[in-house]
């Protein structure tokens, strides 16, 4: 079974969110730790929003962007823009999404979107993205 999550990068030029969905590995120690480990550098986050939807999130982005969903030909998989954080993660939440990550003052955050336990080990590591 899939772990949604949704990606996105805060552009403080425009005050806006750009995000995509990813539906794999959506969990703090899949994606979360890929993102921290191989997207926090020079504009990978923007590059990634490029790609659109995709169906998992690979180590670069050359691998990621085979994950496309544009590639096969689906359409409305364009990254969304938002103006308010909330509106994000109600629209996630709607798509069962259970966390979101958020490229914002050159970290990686993680959210939980639905009540759930969390392992704290896990969150401890994760704490420093």
């Amino acid at each position: 079974m899939a772990t949604r999550s949704f990606i996105s990068r805060f552009n403080p030029e425009t005050e806006m969110y750009e995000s995509i969905y990813c539906h794999w590995d959506g969990y703090p120690q899949g994606v979360g730790v890929t993102l921290r480990d191989n997207y926090s550098y020079g504009d990978s986050p923007a590059v990634l929003m490029t790609f659109g939807d995709i169906s998992s999130l690979r180590d670069t982005l050359f691998e990621t962007q085979k994950e496309a969903y544009k590639l096969r030909g689906d359409s409305d998989v364009d990254a969304k823009i938002f103006r308010f954080m909330s509106e994000m993660m109600e629209y996630y939440r709607s798509m069962s999404c259970e966390y979101g990550y958020i490229f914002r003052d050159g970290k990686w955050e993680c959210y939980a979107l639905e009540p759930q336990e969390i392992d704290l080990s896990t969150m401890e590591s994760f704490a420093n993205v």
